[in-house]
């Protein structure tokens, strides 16, 4: 600031020069009148004819002198201007800082919750909407909010400098950033040292950017996700029931079978080495499982023994003492006699020695002791040598023949006594669908017994659950690697389930290896055994952890880090912005608004005196007058008044000459994005993406995606990003036609005359898009009005385009076809195996087989196309639908009620050799089984009965059916009794029951290459294609005959009525002795039958090439044709979340962009057509001199109040609303009743004095802003020429 000075003197109304400028160079001596009516125009007129950068001068016209270079007066330094820019105020860049510290701390948040939570929440690709587009509407927000402090910044920059130091002009009155391309803006900001204007276009480029990252910041992923709580129920519990651990019946040993034999999975409850609580859930197939509850193990200790051989003789019926003698001798436990029956067997013929390897698991009492403490278990494997002993003769069992003596030896043994033990302790269980993965032991967890069950307890119901297995007299032995191996059935069971296939069965000489065998089949069996028998059905709530897959919306890390970084970056610059922007005000006034600008330079004749005639100038010639000076504002004093003044002061840096300049009219033209030719290019642009949009969605549609992404998270990123920054950079567009039309908006009004209230309200620019409608409506610009809409139209793009393409997982499908490769025999013989199979379905919950379900057999199926090896169908999750052939078994029923039913019922009285206390069963029609020569064969059914016994079912084949005779096949017959009422027998019915075999289509869906059927979408009879089988039942005569045995005391119940009141789908027990039963007890008989019958089926196959019992209905009878002849359609579909990676196209996202699109394109031509004529000047409106250049070639300060001029206005509040009316705007009283317009107006010169040698007795004409006389508007006169000027 310069000294201070004596006060400025306003000599009267003469001004004479001082200071730098010329002696002779003078100002009009009398201040212009307002009220002086003006002087008539010359009779030669002229009319301006604007080319571009072309310099015309009018009649009588000579170069105008710019006036007088006013002496440069004191600034006031402690003068206090009230405005400056509301977005550049300290808290509002502190809050923007804020703002972007929470967008810091959101972020970090979500991608740590996102990587422990394996992401943000579930969702799908059609309810993913509010989290995508959350981050990018609120970046955008953001956006629209930081754009206000943006724009303030370059808007006020060249006054900052003005206000700081003086500056040559190209640096100040010329000086534009709003209209530069913002990354141009940064770089010549940073050249000019602006740095708030550099700091604000870096962020509003930052922001842009983060916006574009933002559509890809949140991804909806096919993953897994940990639920560390989910609600979970236990379905049975640990109880101590000794009776039911007696009676456990022959299901273990079935189960062990399964296990060892047919390829059978574990259980629910069961796993290797431990029994444990049920779980229940309705979980997918994929979820993996994890919870603590209660199991059950056990083990053996064991404890190394000698033995000696004492002798053995192979097994013989008709010589029981031939059985093995040893001495056993261990620590704690000596056993002098101890005989092993059966004893290995002699294998070898006719030879005269024989090696045999055998092995046995059985039970060995201590000598001396009686109780359990005596108890031990004899774990052996040895090789033992039989050799004839032909020095001995002896007779043989019938007295009259002669054998030789063997003699044994034991050449190589390894045998241990072991002790049973076992625990109740908390186990974590880990399961995957319906399979358990993992049983492990918590560490640390005391194990606890159960009251009333011992160790010894459950090793007797091992060793009960194989004694009603009879056992062949002459021993058995098994193939083992290769090697046969002498056995007893437990040990049979230990090597087919324990030894490791590459494991040499001589390996079990080893102790260690003899043990770890041994426990690790008595851990099994014991676990079954307590599953089996010490747990009963509860119903507890328990909490475990899951992992399942499913669609989550994952935040993606590399790009949070960039947002969190970018955003940081944010965060300094803002910060360092608070230190670069005005702490105080810098002007009286916003210089956003013409009659602000007025105001600012209505003390600056310097300046207005060199930018009189620049009012149609170009912006390169706009220039020339300033080019030689130096400008800086401040506030000085009048010399008159001592009142404060804002200004703008020149020094002038050159000769007089170089003040001279002539008139430039120049051409008016249009912005470049509001051409025509250009708004004509974007409605068509428009048009096309909508017509893209709709092809590139029905392509996706069509063909499930656009491409394939693949796994790289990047590819996924470019099908987000380039939508982004295509609609970024048309959002952009709309924004610059925006900021064009708003520009113009207050000269294409003042094309027309407008009222002193509308011209003080003329603004468009610096302010919120809300207020900026709200102005546009109220003064009905409906140009500026569609443009405005257009661009927050055009700014939601973005939003909307982040979830316009999704790399999801599209279900692949691809066409199969299935042929049978095993098909069921013609003739059926019966089954062992599926016997045992049905049981373990029954009685201990195991899944169906391949190839069965529920009561239906299908034929062993493969499929015809290979599934592509790409990598795009996992040959283990693959989903194949198809309708397949399958058979099953039907019972045809007839109910006798007790009127067709006779009962015998003898107390006290046991048929030898047979029933106690029988009670024989006569039924009507039913009588082809009678012998009545034997007692126990002379009655339809027969069964003992006891006092304690209260219901009894009987399931069996009539053996001697003659369905001539009009017999069953299958009669069931039930009821309940009680021994201490009359009559003894309650209730009794019986159902007689004949057998068909049908085949039938099957809608099916297997899960895998492998043609597991799906029982989570199980198959569906189509029941209107049965047809009758070719198969014939040969066996049916033992369909019953190896279920499981399950103990029903004190109830007498055969196999098949256990199995019918203990099933997944069984009948109360109650209910054999319910009358009104007897329907859902048949139901129930036909169920199990068929599921029975199934498994039967499904054991007794043969190649498909040689059977016909699945034809299509149609083939039916053909004698040549076979199954194997005929394929099955069927498509083969990957699961949710797996196969191809795909690009699609959201539907929701493509219609809302298509209709803001079309809204666009609507609002453009709105646009166009009411705010055509946007060639009004011929630069420019964004910089001081532009402005200053419109008002100054005008007659606004010909005869302006300068009582107007003085400080202390600001039209911009705290909160950046309008305030004051027109006399705070600095509308001088007289000026208050004009009206306004633009254009080309004729002004005398000053007041006729000679101008370039000649008298001015006409006027110029100037392009510029004017007032005219509100009473000297004549209606409907558009010629300018004949306005009466203020002044003019």
């Amino acid at each position: 600031m310069a000294a201070a000075a004596p006060p400025l003197k306003w000599p009267g109304h003469r001004y004479q020069a001082v200071g730098g400028g010329p002696a002779n160079h003078a100002y009009p001596q009398t201040p212009f009148d307002p009220e002086q009516e003006p002087e008539p125009a010359s009779a030669q007129t002229w009319t301006p004819t604007p080319t571009s950068a072309a310099s015309e001068l009018p009649p009588n016209y000579a170069p105008a002198d710019p006036g007088p270079i006013h002496p440069t007066a004191p600034i006031l330094t402690d003068a206090k201007l009230p405005w400056r820019p509301f977005y550049l105020r300290r808290r509002i860049l502190l809050c923007f800082t804020a703002v972007f510290a929470l967008v810091i701390a959101a972020i970090e948040t979500l991608l740590v919750f996102s990587d422990r939570n394996n992401g943000i929440t579930s969702s799908s690709s059609d309810q993913h909407y509010l989290w995508t587009y959350g981050p990018t509407a609120f970046l955008t927000l953001v956006a629209a909010a930081w754009s206000r402090s943006e724009h303030q910044s370059k808007l006020v920059a060249p006054w900052v400098r003005l206000w700081r130091h003086p500056a040559r002009p190209e640096r100040t009155l010329l000086l534009d950033y709003l209209s530069d391309f913002q990354l141009y803006a940064v770089f010549k900001a940073l050249r000019n040292r602006d740095f708030a204007v550099s700091i604000t276009s870096t962020v509003a480029i930052l922001i842009k950017v983060l916006i574009v990252i933002s559509t890809g910041l949140i991804t909806l992923t096919w993953t897994q996700v940990r639920h560390p709580s989910w609600p979970l129920t236990v379905q049975d519990r640990f109880v101590s029931n000794p009776a039911r651990l007696s009676n456990s019946g022959t299901l273990v040993y079935y189960v062990m079978q399964g296990l060892a034999d047919r390829n059978l999975t574990y259980p629910n409850g069961i796993f290797t080495e431990y029994a444990f609580q049920s779980i229940q859930d309705d979980l997918p197939d994929t979820a993996e499982t994890s919870v603590t509850v209660d199991g059950f193990e056990n083990s053996l200790e064991c404890q190394p023994a000698e033995v000696a051989l004492r002798g053995s003789m192979p097994p013989d019926p008709h010589y029981p003492h031939h059985v093995m003698n040893l001495t056993i001798t261990s620590p704690g436990c000596n056993i002098q006699d101890f005989r092993i029956a059966p004893s290995p067997r002699w294998t070898c013929g006719n030879n005269s020695t024989c090696d045999a390897l055998f092995s046995r698991f059985v039970p060995a009492q201590c000598d001396g002791v009686t109780d359990d403490t005596g108890k031990r278990v004899l774990v052996m494997f040895g090789n033992l040598t039989y050799t004839v002993d032909y020095s001995k003769t002896e007779k043989d069992y019938t007295g009259a023949g002669t054998l030789h003596p063997l003699i044994a030896r034991l050449h190589q043994s390894a045998q241990m006594l072991c002790v049973p033990t076992y625990g109740i302790t908390k186990v974590d269980v880990v399961r995957n669908g319906t399979q358990t993965r993992s049983v492990t032991a918590i560490p640390g967890i005391t194990s606890r017994n159960l009251d009333s069950i011992s160790a010894w307890d459950l090793m007797d119901a091992h060793y009960a659950a194989f004694k009603t297995f009879i056992l062949i007299a002459y021993g058995k032995t098994t193939e083992v690697s290769q090697t046969t191996v002498d056995v007893d059935q437990r040990m049979e069971l230990a090597l087919r389930t324990q030894l490791a296939p590459d494991q040499p069965v001589t390996s079990l000489l080893d102790p260690k290896s003899l043990q770890q065998l041994a426990t690790g089949y008595y851990r099994q069996v014991a676990a079954i055994i307590a599953k089996q028998t010490l747990m009963e059905p509860a119903s507890v709530q328990k909490h475990g952890s899951v992992v399942m897959w499913d669609n989550r919306l994952v935040i993606r890390n590399w790009a949070a880090q960039w947002m969190a970084g970018m955003a940081a970056v944010c965060v300094v610059l803002t910060a360092a912005a608070t230190f670069l922007v005005p702490s105080r005000g810098i002007l009286p006034c916003s210089p956003a608004t013409l009659p602000g600008m007025a105001l600012l330079v209505g003390h600056s004749p310097d300046l207005l005196a060199m930018l009189r005639l620049s009012g149609a100038a170009d912006t390169k010639s706009l220039g020339r007058p300033l080019l030689t000076s130096t400008f800086r504002s401040g506030v000085v004093a009048d010399p008159t008044s001592s009142q404060p003044h804002f200004t703008i002061l020149s020094e002038l840096h050159s000769d007089r000459k170089s003040l001279t300049f002539p008139q430039v009219i120049s051409k008016h033209s249009h912005p470049g994005v509001l051409h025509p030719g250009f708004r004509l290019a974007l409605c068509l642009l428009l048009t096309l993406l909508i017509i893209a949009l709709e092809l590139t969605l029905r392509k996706s549609n069509h063909d499930d995606g656009l491409g394939d992404a693949g796994d790289d998270t990047y590819i996924h990123y470019t099908w987000t990003a380039v939508p982004a920054v295509a609609f970024g950079a048309l959002s952009m567009l709309f924004s610059t036609m925006d900021f064009q039309i708003r520009s113009l908006a207050p000269y294409t009004a003042l094309k027309q005359t407008v009222t002193a209230k509308t011209y003080l309200t003329l603004d468009f620019m610096d302010m919120s898009i809300p207020r900026t409608i709200f102005r546009e409506i109220k003064f009905a610009n409906i140009g500026a009005l569609a443009a405005t809409t257009a661009f927050l139209v055009a700014s939601v793009f973005t939003i909307f385009s982040a979830s316009l393409f999704q790399p999801l997982a599209v279900a692949t499908t691809i066409p199969v076809t299935l042929r049978a490769n095993q098909s069921f025999a013609m003739n059926q013989m019966g089954s062992k195996d599926g016997n045992v199979i049905a049981s373990l379905i029954f009685g201990s919950n195991f899944s169906y087989p391949m190839f069965t379900y529920d009561d239906l057999a299908f034929p062993q199926l493969v499929s015809t196309v290979s599934l592509p090896a790409d990598g795009s169908v996992n040959a283990s999750t693959v989903s194949i639908e198809a309708v397949v052939p399958a058979v099953r078994a039907r019972l045809h029923c007839r109910v006798y009620d007790s009127s067709k039913i006779s009962t015998n019922l003898t107390l006290d009285y046991t048929i030898p050799y047979s029933f106690h206390n029988p009670l024989g069963i006569n039924i009507e029609g039913e009588e082809c089984n009678h012998f009545p020569k034997y007692e126990a064969w002379g009655y339809s059914n027969i069964l003992p009965t006891y006092p304690n016994m209260t219901y009894f079912g009987l399931g069996n084949v009539v053996s001697n059916v003659s369905q001539t005779q009009g017999c069953s096949n299958l009669l069931y017959t039930w009821g309940k009794l009680d021994y201490t009422a009359d009559p003894i027998i309650q209730h009794i019915a019986a159902i007689g029951c004949n057998e068909s075999i049908e085949t039938l289509s099957v809608s099916t869906t297997f899960r895998g290459a492998n043609l597991t059927i799906d029982d989570r979408d199980p198959p569906v009879p189509l029941e209107n294609t049965t047809r009758p089988s070719t198969i014939v039942d040969d066996g049916l005569w033992r369909v019953y005959t190896d279920l499981a045995y399950l103990t029903t005391v004190p109830n007498y119940l055969q196999p098949f009525f256990a199995m019918l009141t203990s099933s997944p789908w069984a009948v109360p027990l109650s209910s054999l002795g319910d009358p009104l039963a007897t329907e859902t007890i048949l139901k129930a008989i036909k169920h199990h039958h068929g599921i029975i019958q199934a498994q039967n089926f499904a054991q007794n196959m043969a190649p498909a090439n040689g059977t016909n019992t699945t034809l299509p209905v149609d083939i039916t009878g053909s004698s040549t044709a076979t199954d194997d002849q005929f394929v099955y359609e069927g498509k083969a579909t990957t699961p949710q979340g797996e196969g191809r990676r795909r690009v699609v196209q959201d539907a929701a996202s493509t219609r809302v962009l298509q209709a803001l699109l079309a809204s666009a394109v609507v609002l453009v031509a709105v646009g166009w057509a009411f705010m055509r004529e946007t060639d009004v000047l011929p630069r420019r409106p964004t910089t001081i001199a532009s402005v200053v250049a419109l008002l100054a070639g005008g007659n606004l300060f010909e005869g302006r109040d300068r009582d107007g001029y003085g400080l202390g206005v600001d039209n911009e509040r705290e909160d950046g609303s309008d305030g004051g009316g027109e006399e705070e705007k600095g509308l001088g009283p007289r000026m208050s009743g004009a009206r306004f317009w633009m254009g080309w107006g004729t002004v005398t010169d000053w007041e006729g004095r000679e101008v370039g040698g000649g008298e001015n007795e006409g006027g110029v004409s100037r392009f510029g802003i004017f007032a005219v006389r509100e009473e000297e508007v004549k209606e409907g006169d558009d010629e300018e020429g004949e306005r009466g000027l203020i002044g003019g």
